[in-house]
């Protein structure tokens, strides 16, 4: 999947998305942690969840094209925001490219942590609530929640497992993957939050992640400080 964009790499950025790794790992167990919760309530949200998720590890419902036409889709968006212009936006079965007249980071990495069709989701449960008296239109909306963002999570991952993506030269592979881990992982939170605001606590969430991060420095500047006194005394 690419697009017209300048490759740049730096050393610095590298050192940058290494510093990254700990607070994104924290970030992404403090999120899986908040979903795995809600996976043992049987909420209509973790049950579509949990469906998208098994028919994508089993390979028996992958939806490549639909996955496709949200990344190109999202690229060309953004690009739109940034005032850049969409020269091609070309959707085949499992591929696809936009050739835009500028790149930046935004551009390139939206695809990886906005969820399209979440947002999609959020905007037809608007119309529908609006237009029609529908009892049973907050489960549905629910399920088609976690059905959305459990799309976006697997094709997600299986994009950046599978082959390597050009998007993520713009910063860097290092410091691409630790902002997208980052960034799906305040994703959900925020969506959870959103959707199950007395449940789910982002403060609480912040503080963990801040003293894990915190504690992964604290013992590597020991283990540091330690090393270098072996070999001086």
């Amino acid at each position: 999947m690419s697009s017209k964009r300048g490759t740049r790499r730096s050393p610095a950025l590298t050192a940058l998305g290494l510093a990254f790794v700990p607070t994104a790992a924290a970030a992404t167990l403090a999120a899986a942690h908040t979903l795995f919760t809600f996976a043992s309530s049987g909420s209509s949200f973790s049950g579509g969840f949990a469906v998208v998720a098994v028919l994508h590890a089993a390979g028996l419902v992958r939806g490549e094209r639909a996955y496709v036409f949200a990344h190109e889709f999202t690229h060309a968006a953004a690009a739109w925001l940034h005032g850049a212009k969409v020269f091609s936006f070309v959707i085949k079965a499992d591929s696809g490219h936009v050739d835009l007249s500028r790149m930046n980071a935004f551009i390139a990495l939206a695809p990886y942590w906005i969820p399209l069709y979440a947002l999609l989701v959020v905007g037809l449960y608007r119309i529908v609530s609006w237009s029609v008296a529908w009892p049973q239109a907050q489960q549905a909306f629910l399920a088609a929640m976690g059905a959305a963002l459990a799309f976006h999570f697997c094709h997600t991952a299986r994009a950046l497992g599978s082959a390597h993506q050009t998007d993520l030269d713009h910063l860097g592979v290092a410091l691409s993957l630790s902002l997208i881990a980052l960034l799906n992982a305040l994703v959900l939170l925020v969506a959870l939050k959103c959707l199950f605001p007395r449940a789910v606590s982002l403060s609480d969430s912040a503080r963990w992640v801040a003293a894990v991060t915190r504690g992964f420095w604290g013992a590597l500047a020991g283990g540091a400080a330690d090393a270098v006194r072996a070999v001086t005394g």
